[in-house]
């Protein structure tokens, strides 16, 4: 339902710039005939409920918008933000999102998006169970209604004639009126009933019952019916062609409820700006040829510029990417990947594919990428049991790129893939006379923009300023982390453009043996962006004189590495990063401290047995570092 929840609010922003730019179109449009303004409330109702569009270089949408502002994986993202592109809202909105706990038992904003969501539901149902209370009550009260013709009806002590009903609508008319007031009235309400206003008030009521957080869906609502009213009222007046606009408009008075009626039905003869519309009957005049042909021209180019996304083209090139999420790994393979040890990649802005391993420097040029013509289906086939994620992701697809390696036993494939809401996949895969699948497949995240070469993601200088007996392997580690604090920093905007590492502890876990040692080192460092002023700090971040400190919202990180002695040489393995929260509140715990002693030793020993169990031996991949004698 969360997803739901945020889907619906995703659309409720885009329809928020819609219904601002239809309320301007609607006062340039003030001498058209007020059918026309009625019509343009459509796309605003096909932007509340569609959650997809089509692409068109016409589009009114701003082009630096984002379509879907608020992702859907916002609620697992370590520091919460939100990508609408406007630089003024993302990072005050950013800024204030609750950033997930390490060592929690739940994500808070998780938490507050699934109460958000129980709330939303709650909102339709109540509005939904008072417009049906509503209408109950009222045909209660229609009982002693006499009917009159067809599906005319009279009722005592009714206040104002209005249209009831779905399938077979009725007109129900107070009783005293003069038969000129009943001709203008009938004239009006059987005028709703051949255009079907009355099932499309129904259908707008529900649209205002799922967006019912936004008030300007609802400013919209009420300017649709009063459109809805007007262009009725002028109907009236052509029809009858002649000079009615007074007694006409002395009938609205008298017959005015002076509100508007804020459910689903009916439509009332004299509901809302009742002074609005009697100005405007009196104001009438039969519009010409070139006012309407013009007006129809407007409201169709803004209908489908509001209506279409802006055009977007396979941007994925010329830009540097990481890995933000492994969606699929072949299950036949010991071999494993993890977001701290998966490559980076690169695409040129010629369409050539690069790829740079962690422990390397350099990039390797994988081949020129080409449009590859492949079903749904095909593409589905190339994987041995997808997730729901994958399949959702092949559903998305837009276009599709490929690059082969050549030169190689085995016959490497490469795609990329670029889905409909922007995001970019990479495929790894083999294509060979007895196999042809599809070995990982990642979601990337674009860190920066790649320049005819090979991009040096690793550009920023990391300075060492802690103590000097640091082992090689614990350094390296560390730089490695920090490279993906800059990068994430810089994908934010923050242009990192200092970084230095203040200080190195080792913890005293307590876990050495004769042959092996598992060491916690406290990682402390400071990140000096171009512009202290543009950071948002979430979560538990600090900033010190400027400088972006190691805190963040599970606290310090902790690096846990095994070093095996042999011999001559020490055999280093990365376990993992850990948090302080973490440590303390999932290895701090009585039970933990009886067993280990100390909340370091508990989170050393339980977090290498948890990485033995998701990665075994065989996946490590050992720093091999010679012993100084």
């Amino acid at each position: 339902m969360s997803e739901l929840f945020l889907t619906v609010l995703n659309m409720s922003l885009t329809a928020s710039y819609v219904i601002l730019f239809v309320m301007l179109v609607r006062l340039l449009l003030k001498k058209a005939p007020k059918v026309i303004s009625y019509v343009l409330w459509g796309v605003v109702a096909f932007r509340l409920i569609i959650p997809f569009s089509f692409e068109s270089m016409f589009s009114l949408i701003p082009r630096n918008a984002n379509a879907v502002p608020i992702p859907h994986d916002i609620i697992y993202q370590q520091t919460p933000q939100i990508n609408s592109r406007i630089e003024a809202v993302d990072p005050f909105v950013s800024q204030s999102l609750p950033a997930p706990t390490a060592g929690a038992s739940a994500n808070p904003f998780q938490i507050y998006v699934e109460i958000g969501a129980y709330i939303w539901v709650f909102g339709i149902i109540a509005l939904l169970v008072y417009s049906l209370v509503s209408i109950l009550i009222l045909k209660r009260q229609l009982k002693s209604a006499q009917l009159i013709e067809k599906n005319i009806f009279q009722v005592h002590n009714l206040q104002t004639p209005f249209v009831l009903g779905l399938v077979r609508p009725k007109i129900y008319l107070p009783v005293g009126l003069s038969k000129e007031e009943q001709n203008y009235i009938l004239i009006h309400e059987q005028t709703h009933i051949h255009r079907k206003d009355h099932i499309i008030k129904i259908i707008a009521f529900l649209i205002v019952s799922i967006h019912w957080f936004n008030p300007l869906v609802w400013i919209a609502f009420v300017l649709m019916s009063t459109d809805m009213e007007l262009s009725c009222d002028e109907r009236v007046l052509k029809v009858m062609d002649e000079d009615i606009k007074k007694p006409y408009a002395n009938t609205l008075l008298s017959l005015a409820t002076g509100r508007h009626i804020l459910n689903g039905s009916p439509l009332a003869f004299g509901e809302g700006n009742v002074k609005g519309r009697i100005k405007n009957v009196l104001n009438y005049r039969k519009p010409g040829f070139w006012i309407i042909f013009f007006s129809i021209i407007i409201v169709a180019a803004v209908a489908i510029g509001l209506a279409a996304n802006p055009k977007s083209s396979a941007s994925f090139n010329g830009s540097s990417y990481r890995v933000k999420e492994i969606l699929y790994d072949a299950p036949m393979y010991s071999f494993s990947y993890t977001l701290d040890t998966v490559p980076q990649y690169s695409i040129s802005s010629d369409y050539k594919l690069y790829s740079k391993e962690i422990t390397d420097k350099d990039w390797i040029m994988h081949g020129g990428l080409y449009p590859c013509e492949i079903s749904r289906q095909e593409l589905s086939a190339l994987f041995h049991s997808p997730s729901d994620n994958v399949r959702e992701a092949i559903n998305k697809t837009k276009l599709i790129y490929r690059a082969d390696k050549k030169d190689d036993d085995i016959k490497t494939f490469y795609l990329v893939m670029q889905l409909k809401d922007g995001d970019v996949l990479f495929a790894l895969g083999y294509d060979n006379d007895e196999t042809r699948h599809i070995r990982w497949l990642f979601r990337l995240e674009k860190i920066s923009d790649f320049n005819g070469e090979a991009a040096d993601i690793n550009s920023t200088d990391i300075r060492w300023d802690a103590a000097a007996d640091v082992p090689q392997p614990v350094r390296d580690y560390a730089v490695d982390y920090m490279r993906k604090q800059i990068e994430y920093y810089n994908s934010l905007g923050y242009n990192i453009t200092d970084a230095k590492i203040t200080a190195m502890t080792r913890m005293n876990t307590g876990t050495a043996s004769l042959t092996k040692v598992i060491e916690m080192w406290l990682l402390e460092y400071r990140l000096l962006p171009e512009n202290a002023n543009k950071v948002a700090l979430a979560g538990g971040m600090r900033m010190e004189d400027g400088w972006l400190t190691e805190w963040s919202s599970a606290g310090q990180p902790y690096l846990l590495l095994l070093c095996e002695l042999n011999g001559a040489e020490e055999s280093w393995q990365r376990i993992c990063v850990t948090y302080t929260d973490m440590i303390t509140q999932d290895y701090g715990t009585p039970e933990m401290l009886e067993e280990y002693g100390n909340e370091f030793t508990a989170a050393a020993m339980e977090l290498y047995k948890k990485t033995l169990k998701s990665a075994p031996s065989a996946r490590f991949l050992p720093y091999i570092h010679e012993k100084k004698n």
